[in-house]
């Protein structure tokens, strides 16, 4: 069976029982410390990139919730516009209401008028 253990923070070599059980203590804690050591780092690297995953699915969050916010906010804006456009239309039919109450109006006092200016040159 081999193994892979890491020399000098560098290569990895593949290394048989046969060649561990030749090695002396002082290179079996040598491996070890080495082997001890990466472990350390790869789990401070994992600390890491578990620190900067979070902070990424906290921005694809926030993202989310903004998008919903600005769907939201589109609703209401769409609401809003039709609410307007109602109002508009109303203002629009009571102008052209008062509008033609003052046509009518206009022509009864033009008619109103125009009588009396017959009844005056009746009476001359």
């Amino acid at each position: 069976m081999a193994l892979l253990f890491l020399n000098n923070k560098k290569a990895v070599h593949a290394m048989t029982e046969k060649e561990l059980k030749k090695m002396n203590r002082y290179q079996l804690l040598e491996l070890l410390i080495a082997q001890t050591e990466r472990g350390d780092r790869l789990e401070t690297a994992l600390e890491e990139a578990n620190c900067l995953l979070a902070a990424q699915e906290i921005k694809l969050e926030s993202l989310g919730s903004i998008a919903e916010a600005s769907l939201e906010l589109s609703g209401v804006f769409q609401a809003a516009q039709k609410a307007a456009d109602i109002y508009v239309n109303a203002a629009k039919k009571r102008a052209e209401a008062i509008e033609e109450v003052a046509r009518i109006q206009a022509n009864e006092i033009i008619a109103q008028a125009k009588a009396e200016a017959r009844r005056i040159k009746d009476e001359e």
